[in-house]
């Protein structure tokens, strides 16, 4: 279950063999092995559940869920800009960091592939007024807060902005193009930051960072500078949780410690 778990959620067997230091082909076995005892038909062009679906499926992966939670561990997932905010965090078991859309996130969680998700207000489809919450079946948002998103690139004066596709990030799309940003999109399936690097490098485009939340001097080692002229772009950000797992041990630590995280990435930005 684990690794088919992971490779709905890597991507590809590659990467997930990569995520769980195994060979590819033991991925590919465990997978044809899972998919012959639980009678699963792959659904090719599905979101989620690509290597099959059926009621005994979703139960193990309920299940599995609730002996994570009690064994003190949560699943979360979140895309590229806020993985550091998981980094070394107790009880907080990583997957491998994508751009999705927050219905995507949704689904996830829903069907017990991800114990919770750092979902931002820019991967919705439409805006959530100021103190609300985006609302699911089953689900809860937890606020985090707001940061502020920089654009960042090897010169000051980059015309385009390279992104994850329109669909995992609508409303960031938006507000670059509202502010005349040119976009660029990235390929889905390069979701490693070596491949962002070097894609805005060779084209001389700027991406977007969450500069509080990197090392210091990470801009420096990179060669990126931040751009002359910044859009305003502010985010906020929730913890997405099961109803049922909300209240858990393991959620409870978790949000209080992303939170006690965030409050120092907001204090460094108030800073600045």
């Amino acid at each position: 279950m684990h690794i088919l778990d992971f490779l709905e959620l890597a991507g590809s067997q590659a990467k997930a063999g990569a995520a769980l230091a195994m060979h590819q082909s033991t991925v590919c076995r465990s997978v044809q092995l899972m998919q012959q005892q639980l009678q699963l038909l792959p659904r090719h062009g599905a979101p989620i559940c690509r290597h099959g679906h059926n009621a005994c499926l979703q139960h193990l992966r309920l299940a599995y869920r609730e002996h994570r939670l009690m064994a003190g561990s949560i699943r979360l997932g979140t895309d590229l800009l806020h993985q550091s905010l998981l980094l070394g965090l107790e009880g907080v078991q990583l997957v491998p960091p994508r751009f999705r859309s927050a219905e995507h996130w949704a689904e996830l969680v829903s069907h017990g592939l991800l114990d919770g998700a750092i979902v931002s207000s820019f991967c919705l489809e439409q805006l959530v007024p100021v103190g609300q919450a985006p609302q699911w079946d089953g689900l809860i948002a937890m606020p985090l807060g707001q940061l502020t998103i920089q654009l960042v690139a090897t010169t000051t004066k980059a015309k385009q902005v390279l992104l994850p596709r329109r669909g995992a990030l609508p409303l960031l799309h938006q507000a670059l193009e509202w502010h005349g940003l040119g976009v660029a999109q990235q390929p889905e399936a390069c979701q490693e930051p070596s491949a962002w690097l070097k894609r805005a490098r060779d084209r001389n485009l700027s991406i977007p960072v969450c500069a509080d939340l990197l090392g210091p001097g990470w801009l420096t080692a990179n060669g990126l500078v931040p751009l002359a002229v910044q859009p305003p772009l502010i985010e906020q950000l929730w913890l997405l949780l099961p109803r049922s797992a909300a209240h858990s041990k393991a959620a409870r630590l978790c949000l209080r410690l992303l939170r006690v995280r965030f409050n120092r990435a907001q204090t460094m930005q108030d800073l600045h």
